[in-house]
């Protein structure tokens, strides 16, 4: 099977990093790692291998060809290879390089040995590791444990399944691509509301793309109905349909931090304000705490994100609001991220995934009522 592949040689010094950076981590290179880079080139210092080297041994490099398919790694393999041949690396270099992308980890001792003897003997071929290692069963056995996506929606999952009944319940951005219940019954929400009203942007517009399904009509189910309503989150406030409706419970996930940050004080009071006696405002949203060390301190996660919010910086608003929050949670909690200032890749793994200090999670979360109601758990 052939793959398309960048002619490496019509690229300039700069345009080189940024397709390295969009082959590696699949992603636009930042501002700070343009910096970085363009300096390196201005000093006379830069090599392709010195820039593949640095990316292969970041943490970003390890988390996210942690979770690509095997046909993408061969397909990122092959583009490496036309970049090492260009720059005339040496074999062992090459070996360094093809376990790194092939089997997400360093060469170890006998791999080693192996290539030394062939190179020793003028038999080594980067092609034929490559092929040595596809037909090896560490590259074909099933991935044995779950990437940090799966880690994340898991422990998102365990939150939901806390989320207390309701009989109305409002979702904020719900709508899932392939299920007609919406996102919050598909992420596990265990009880099953006798009206939801879904409240998410058209069709053509959504988060996961078209669904494939209408939402056009109410569903009925066994259990009750499922309502969609299309508009922006920003807009909620002059939505005629739900002016006079209230609710035992009002769900936004992760919904938070892709509404633009100076209309999010007038959607909480809008939320508040539609909000049944004794009924829960609930929503999880990444930690800023922790995202920064992933993307450094000049973009988000996800391109779309309007802000992201440290714990903190939420519960002013949630107040500023007429909230009283009565829960919080830390999801897929990152112990190990704040006390050594880095994202590791075993910080997906180590933690716990729920934990009551929002602060230490990949997300965090909260339950909240209006400050005049009373609730019934602890506080």
């Amino acid at each position: 099977m052939m793959f398309p592949r960048l002619n490496y040689k019509k690229l300039n010094s700069i345009q080189t990093v940024e397709a390295i950076y969009q082959l590696l981590l699949n992603r636009s290179i930042d501002p700070a790692g343009k910096a970085t880079w363009t300096n390196v080139i201005e000093m006379g210092e830069y090599s392709r291998c010195k820039q593949l080297n640095f990316i292969v041994l970041s943490d970003e490099f390890l988390i996210s060809f942690d979770s690509i398919s095997r046909t993408e790694r061969l397909r990122r393999t092959l583009s490496m290879l036309s970049l090492l041949k260009m720059e005339n690396a040496a074999p062992m270099q090459q070996c360094e390089l093809i376990y790194r992308f092939i089997l997400n980890r360093k060469i170890d001792d006998l791999g080693a040995h192996s290539c030394l003897d062939r190179i020793a003997q003028g038999k080594f071929s980067a092609l034929g590791l490559i092929v040595r290692l596809m037909n090896s069963p560490e590259f074909k056995q099933p991935y044995l444990k779950p990437t940090p996506t799966q880690q994340l929606h898991g422990a998102r999952m365990a939150w939901a399944g806390q989320l207390p009944a309701a009989k109305r319940v409002l979702d904020i951005g719900g709508s899932s691509p392939t299920v007609p219940e919406g996102a919050l019954l598909e992420l596990g929400y265990s009880h099953k509301p006798e009206k939801l009203i879904i409240f998410d942007k058209p069709p053509n517009e959504q988060f996961w793309g078209t669904p494939n399904y209408s939402q056009a009509n109410t569903r009925s189910f066994p259990w009750g109905q499922v309502q969609y309503i299309h508009g922006y989150a920003e807009d909620i406030l002059h939505h005629d349909e739900l002016h006079d409706q209230l609710f035992d419970m009002i769900y936004m996930g992760q919904v938070v931090e892709h509404i633009y940050e100076d209309k999010l004080p007038n959607v909480l009071v809008w939320i508040k304000n539609h909000l049944a006696p004794g009924g829960r405002f609930c929503f999880d949203t990444p930690n800023r705490l922790i995202t920064r060390f992933e993307t450094g301190e000049d973009r988000y996660i996800d391109t779309d994100h309007k802000r992201e919010y440290t714990p903190d910086a939420l519960v002013v608003l949630l107040k500023a609001a007429g909230f009283r929050i009565v829960q919080q949670w830390g999801i897929l909690n990152m112990p190990n991220v704040i006390a050594n200032q880095r994202l590791g890749v075993k910080d997906y793994y180590d933690g716990e995934q729920l934990a009551p200090d929002p602060a230490q999670g990949y997300c965090f979360a909260m339950m909240c009522l209006r400050h005049t109601d009373e609730y019934g758990g602890d506080d």
